[in-house]
């Protein structure tokens, strides 16, 4: 290893320049085409769980494996919430019918559902940050973009 402040070549275990006394700062390794690449894009990549923006990842980075990943993850997640939502909009309308005092239920199952939304978003967004592909609980393992 050689010393940034005056070039005195020193052993990689000293911590100390035996010539100036200045710290030695280890040399860092430089990051991979891929891990450049998911740095890039984690915003991108995390932006994709927010509903309709799931196609981000799509446009910016198209050639990713990680970037179609996740843009999956995100349209399954809005289609499911999406589908949720029609559920729970004819649940309570239903209950409405039978008797209006039934109201809560539905705001109950809309809150849950916001809920778990809110779990998935976080847990996707928390899966970009740690540079990790896992699938969302109980909906990741369908796959729409391929």
């Amino acid at each position: 290893m050689i010393c940034n402040n005056c070039g005195n070549e020193v052993s990689n275990q000293t911590r100390f320049c035996d010539k100036c006394g200045s710290p030695m700062v280890a040399q860092t390794q430089p990051l991979e085409k891929k891990d450049m690449e998911t740095i890039d894009n984690t915003v991108i990549l995390m932006l994709s769980y927010l509903g309709i923006l799931f196609f981000l990842p799509l446009v910016v980075c198209p050639d990713s494996k990680t970037g179609r990943f996740h843009a999956n993850q995100g349209l399954v997640l809005l289609i499911a919430s999406g589908a949720c939502s029609v559920l729970i909009l004819i649940l309570s309308a239903i209950l409405m019918a039978i008797h209006w005092r039934l109201w809560f239920i539905g705001s109950l199952l809309n809150t849950a559902l916001f809920i778990t939304w809110l779990y998935m978003v976080i847990y996707g967004m928390k899966n970009v940050k740690a540079g990790e592909e896992k699938p969302l609980p109980y909906i990741g393992d369908i796959s729409i973009i391929k």
